[in-house]
């Protein structure tokens, strides 16, 4: 009797996995497929971090005091799984360099420890301004490079925060936890501070210390919401749709169990 329990349990496993696939599958397929078709996606809508960015930097033009920008210490990978963050992270750094632009304010960019992403982001921060009409804004001095040794980088900023002032200070990308020093100076230096990251072990630190802040995957819909990539808003609209879908599966295994009596617990546990 137990084995067969077992079996039971065993092949509802791989049948539920099995159907979360297909589903997962259908739902990309479907919405790139309105992408290839030119048809209409459903619109993402503007986080109020997103809102909170030219506020910020109108702040540090009144202040006379710059923008500094980071994706983090180890923030831009490309060759890892967290390469969606750094195109997100990407997105919103060429929405503030234009904002930068128009309004005529400097910004400093604190660039990470890997060398092989310093020719995209440079790349990124220059379309943003020819793409605001001033291309002869950009100066190479204001991209900061603290070395491949992560320690480096928190002292490196701080020290530019002190020296040079800071008015907004953004930090969005995969960022790791110790880097809550750097988000905690930039309010004893009274800015206005904006950050986030999809990776859960550290968004604790942006709760802590940011004024406006991107709540885990809120970062990945503010850069496709700003990129106005289609390919990258039907990948967020798809994962929003798998997230209601778990919801409804989630509330009719609870209703099962409660209501009808079927012991999940007791097959989970075999």
């Amino acid at each position: 009797m137990i084995l067969r329990l077992k079996m039971v349990a065993i092949k509802t496993q791989f049948w539920m996995e099995f159907v979360w696939y297909v589903i997962m599958f259908t739902t990309v397929y479907y919405y790139l497929r309105k992408v290839e078709k030119n048809e209409t996606l459903p619109k993402l809508r503007i986080m109020p971090a997103t809102l909170a960015i030219e506020e910020g930097v109108g702040r540090a033009l009144e202040m006379g005091k710059p923008v500094h920008y980071s994706l983090g210490s180890d923030g831009a990978p490309i060759m890892s799984s967290s390469v969606g963050t750094t195109i997100a992270a990407l997105a919103v750094l060429k929405y503030t360099t234009r904002l930068v632009a128009k309004y005529g304010t400097r910004m400093i960019m604190h660039l990470p420890s890997q060398g092989e992403s310093i020719p995209m982001i440079e790349g990124v921060i220059r379309e943003g301004y020819v793409e605001a009409g001033k291309p002869d804004s950009f100066q190479r001095g204001d991209m900061h490079y603290y070395g491949y040794l992560t320690a480096a980088f928190s002292p490196g900023v701080y020290t530019s925060f002190v020296r040079e002032g800071v008015g907004l200070f953004m930090h969005a990308g995969s960022v790791i936890t110790y880097e809550f020093p750097i988000l905690e100076a930039a309010k004893i230096n009274n800015a206005i501070v904006i950050g986030g990251t999809p990776r859960w072990t550290a968004t604790y630190i942006f709760a802590m210390a940011c004024d406006h802040m991107f709540i885990g995957e809120e970062l990945l819909a503010a850069g496709a919401a700003l990129s106005e990539n289609k390919y990258l808003t039907s990948s967020i609209v798809s994962e929003e749709l798998w997230k209601y879908i778990a919801v409804v599966l989630l509330v009719g295994g609870l209703i099962l169990q409660w209501f009808v009596g079927i012991p999940f617990k007791g097959l989970a546990g075999l």
